[in-house]
């Protein structure tokens, strides 16, 4: 059993007063404590209140950025849990204005074709990726494909042909 006075974190001292002197490790801003351990705060408990303090000024800075996202989306500001998310949405890009295939301007999502992102419907794109991986099964499997080349009149003509 250790000496009353000595413990981790303490250098053990030759003097009946016992005063606690914290080892290097320790931080130099910890005051020292006495045997008796009255009137000054441990560094146990010094560390604890730092933790506190730093974990409340995250909180308030946390609550400022939340009450200014909120403002600047024309939210109600509270930041309680009422009202809107308080992620922001990512704003979708522009639709591209018609289908390259079938013409159409409106579909529930555009899809990448073989003229780039967002060219094709809905439909046209689930179509053209259905090709486009019937294409690569016979590569891989080392047959000659039917499909030599996936362009927007193959595509076209594929889609009449379904019909």
């Amino acid at each position: 059993m250790l000496p009353p006075g000595s413990g981790p974190g303490i250098a053990p001292s030759s003097s009946a007063g016992h005063v606690h002197v914290p080892l290097a490790s320790a931080p130099a801003a910890v005051p020292a404590t006495t045997t008796a351990g009255v009137g000054v705060p441990s560094g146990q408990d010094q560390d604890r209140s730092m933790a506190e303090a730093d974990m409340e000024l995250i909180r308030t800075k946390r609550a400022l950025t939340t009450m200014a996202a909120a403002a600047a989306l024309g939210g109600n500001g509270g930041g309680g849990g009422g009202g809107k998310n308080k992620y922001r949405k990512r704003s979708r890009a522009t639709p591209p204005g018609k289908c390259h295939s079938c013409n159409i301007r409106e579909t529930p999502e555009w899809r990448r074709g073989p003229d780039g992102a967002r060219t094709l419907c809905n439909a046209c794109g689930l179509h053209y990726a259905k090709l486009v991986r019937k294409r690569e099964k016979a590569l891989a499997n080392g047959e000659t494909p039917s499909i030599q080349r996936i362009d927007m009149e193959m595509l076209r003509a594929s889609a009449r042909a379904a019909d």
